[in-house]
């Protein structure tokens, strides 16, 4: 391992969080502009594991590496409880279930001429930085966006406040954080609300409790890109079969 991959992991190791302050609550995020997505659900402990990753590293968060996985897991705490081997966060809980679909342009701009390299006489459009692309985007108009979560309330109330935006193409004007609340809960809905699956849950983990009626190969913790370690897990928002 690099050797400054290495002081990075050491930093993230020294972070404890205070177990005795765990309860279950609900974190709201009110929108002001529609939700682009690139996978059915946003992952709640990856909205936490981010802004602690930023937290704790402060400028040394915007020099990992882009092309090495980092065995951040096993370094890095996460003030949540952790049951079945997931972090007790659920998948986001849209107000509404309509997705519709939008049409994103991508062209290359002439006033962006400054940045191409004088030297060159063509620019290639077809691949590269200024390929041209015509995408179809998925999107939720929903206006507010629940989390579930059992841990630390008031450390992640103050890391969720830096969160400017959910989903994908925020910079395009998507997902746009207009207020969040954090609040209590009597109970933990994190990871089964109502006999329902609340995220991503390694369906051999609970086995005992049924068999669930959606399952797909996916990963169930940060950093989620990561596919190498993805197994079977239950579906969010899919119900228990008992056997």
């Amino acid at each position: 391992m690099i050797q400054g991959d290495q002081r990075i992991l050491n930093k993230l190791a020294a972070y404890r969080p205070d177990a005795y302050t765990y309860r279950p609550f609900v974190a709201t995020f009110e929108m002001s502009s529609p939700v682009c997505l690139a996978h059915p659900w946003i992952n709640g402990d990856a909205l936490i594991a981010s802004q602690l990753m930023r937290h704790i590293l402060g400028d040394d968060f915007y020099t990992l590496p882009t092309k090495r996985v980092l065995p951040i897991n096993d370094y890095l705490e996460l003030p949540l409880e952790k049951s079945y081997d997931v972090w007790h966060a659920s998948a986001s809980v849209f107000d509404i279930d309509d997705v519709f679909l939008t049409t994103i342009y991508k062209r290359f701009d002439s006033q962006n001429t400054d940045i191409v390299n004088n030297r060159k006489k063509k620019i290639p459009l077809g691949a590269g930085f200024f390929k041209g692309c015509m995408i179809r985007q998925p999107y939720t108009p929903s206006r507010t966006i629940k989390f579930f979560f059992n841990g630390d309330m008031e450390m992640c109330s103050r890391l969720l406040q830096h969160v400017p935006a959910l989903g994908k193409d925020r910079s395009r004007g998507f997902g746009v954080v207009k207020s969040l609340s954090v609040e209590p809960c009597s109970e933990d809905y994190s990871l089964f609300k109502d006999g329902i699956v609340m995220r991503p849950i390694p369906a051999l983990d609970i086995k005992h409790m049924g068999i669930p009626e959606k399952s797909i190969r996916s990963n169930y913790k940060p950093p989620y890109w990561n596919h190498g370690k993805a197994v079977m897990c239950a579906v969010p928002g899919t119900k228990m079969i008992v056997t």
